[in-house]
């Protein structure tokens, strides 16, 4: 029996249910600073090619991805003010998609040809784009990311496995026991290591999972529908293993599809260090990426996946933050390009996890039925330290 569209998450290209579920949100699709002005770049989202660009005022835009003309990549051209010139015959698109200029042509014929554009927007040190249909909603914001402390817009991470395999791991506090054992032991946090009970509740965001063990503070993890986790942890705190065992990381991952095998996490976090610390951490955030320069985690992942390196085996001098990377890597990744969801084995610790999944299939197929769906809204605050 074909399976619902409506039970279908991981297919996202353009004319899928859950890829037109996604592109109702803004997504990031570019980190600010690695888009120069005057730069036009390609870019592949959710199985749809898009060209990348920022005028040479700064300000980003984005069409799409071939000329109007003979089907040229339009990346390949170059910028002209706020406009882009395709390298092919030189026919000219201003920021709507709008083509201004075919030379050789008559006069007039190139107010009939437009290609498609893209509403765009800068935030939290990533350029948000909205793919959808109709005008946008508004960009949610992040006031807890805007307080004062070290903030960093990380680079991207791009994965060989769908979006979806990262997605539900968000409301999974359990795995932390066993995933991120190495982690935990390394940053002397082993009272964070064992198996408690846990609640998951729909809220306005999404999923509040709360996980409770003994004499401990209880953890909430905190998912956004559709597609960003949200975490406060001291296991992503880049730095020294000292800074791991003390500090607490603010968090938002974003997982965007690339394609239906592959996919990107765009990563921001805020430390809460400020006034003479932040010279002193931040040189420490320095050497500590300098430990991987070599060897990258997603290569040492593939190496624990492949047999040929084991956890307990991995430089010592490796920061929790990357170890911590390898381990979520290797579980996830492992799943396969697409987790075969349909033959799980789900008990009552996978309460957030289901939960999660029948709010995907609740609303996707309420859209699949033209019913409202229900209007996400941000959280007032983070959740406690875990």
């Amino acid at each position: 029996m074909e399976m619902p569209d409506y039970l279908d998450f991981v297919h996202t290209g353009p004319g899928t249910l859950a890829g037109r579920y996604l592109r109702m949100f803004w997504q990031p699709v570019y980190r600010v600073k690695d888009l120069a002005s005057g730069r036009a770049i390609p870019i592949k989202i959710m199985s749809e090619d898009f060209t990348l660009y920022r005028g040479e005022n700064g300000t980003p835009h984005l069409t799409a991805f071939r000329c109007a003309h003979r089907g040229t990549q339009l990346s390949t051209g170059w910028v002209e003010g706020d406009s882009i010139r395709c390298r092919y015959h030189g026919w000219k698109y201003d920021a709507t998609g709008q083509c201004v200029e075919q030379p050789g042509e008559e006069e007039g014929f190139a107010s009939k040809v437009k290609i498609r554009s893209y509403p765009v927007k800068e935030y939290l040190g990533l350029i948000f784009a909205y793919l959808g249909e109709g005008e946008p909603p508004p960009l949610r914001r992040y006031p807890e990311l805007e307080r004062p402390g070290v903030f960093e817009t990380n680079a991207p991470e791009y994965w060989p496995c769908n979006y979806y395999n990262r997605l539900d791991n968000a409301c999974d506090a359990v795995h932390v026991a066993y995933t991120h054992r190495e982690s935990g032991m390394r940053a002397k946090r082993p009272e964070r290591l064992g198996i408690g009970t846990l609640t998951a509740e729909e809220t306005e965001y999404g999923v509040k999972t709360t996980y409770f063990l003994a004499d401990q503070p209880s953890v909430e993890l905190r998912f956004h529908m559709p597609n960003t986790n949200q975490t406060r942890s001291f296991l992503r705190v880049e730095g020294s293993l000292e800074d791991a065992a003390k500090l607490i990381a603010d968090r938002l991952f974003w997982r965007v599809p690339v394609d239906d095998e592959n996919c990107v996490s765009f990563v921001v976090d805020l430390v809460p260090v400020t006034g003479k610390d932040v010279e002193a951490y931040n040189k420490r955030r320095l050497e500590a990426r300098e430990t991987i320069k070599e060897v990258s985690p997603n290569e040492l992942a593939s190496q624990i996946l492949g047999g040929k390196l084991k956890f307990d085996e991995i430089d010592l001098a490796t920061p929790i933050y990357y170890l911590f990377w390898i381990e979520d890597y290797a579980v996830q990744v492992g799943q396969g390009p697409v987790a075969p969801r349909a033959e799980d084995t789900l008990g009552r610790m996978d309460r957030g996890v289901l939960l999660m999944r029948k709010l995907w299939e609740r609303e996707l197929k309420a859209f699949a039925d033209g019913r409202a769906l229900k209007p996400w809204k941000s959280p007032a605050e983070f959740s406690r330290a875990s």
